[in-house]
């Protein structure tokens, strides 16, 4: 009775080999399976972030806008390992992943392509139309 341990069941005293245990190779093998499902799972769920084109959130001009002025300050926030540019020109961006920048505009209508890109290729573009009624630039020209 070396390899058994005592077992309460019902009130009564059983002897079982200790291999029914809890550390048994069956449970073993159960607690590596599980181990590895879960390694597997958070993998690809790490991975899939890699999947995503990042976010691209404009502060200003939120939505499109008519303005009297020539000059506007456009701000916003995207992932801060994206780069950002407007119009083709990249732009700085913050640790924080914030940016801006002040923006000469043409009277009439401008049209401003924001393009956030991921080092893997992935872009969010977001498109902002600013008209700009400056009765000064009609009398110069």
């Amino acid at each position: 009775m070396r390899n058994t341990r005592p077992v309460r069941y019902n009130m009564q005293v059983i002897r079982r080999p200790i291999s029914e245990g809890y550390v048994s190779r069956k449970n073993v093998k159960r607690a590596l399976a599980v181990i590895l499902a879960a390694g597997i799972v958070g993998f690809f769920v790490y991975e899939s972030r890699f999947l995503t084109a990042p976010d691209l959130t404009l502060i200003a001009p939120e939505r499109d806008i008519a303005i009297a002025e020539t000059v506007y300050d456009v701000r916003g926030r995207t992932d801060p390992d994206a780069d950002v540019s407007i119009n083709g020109r990249p732009l700085y961006i913050a640790p924080t992943g914030e940016f801006s920048e002040r923006l000469q505009l043409f009277n009439g209508v401008n049209r401003l392509d924001f393009v956030a890109k991921n080092r893997y290729g992935k872009q969010t573009i977001e498109t902002r139309y600013i008209i700009v009624k400056n009765s000064e630039a009609r009398i110069q020209n």
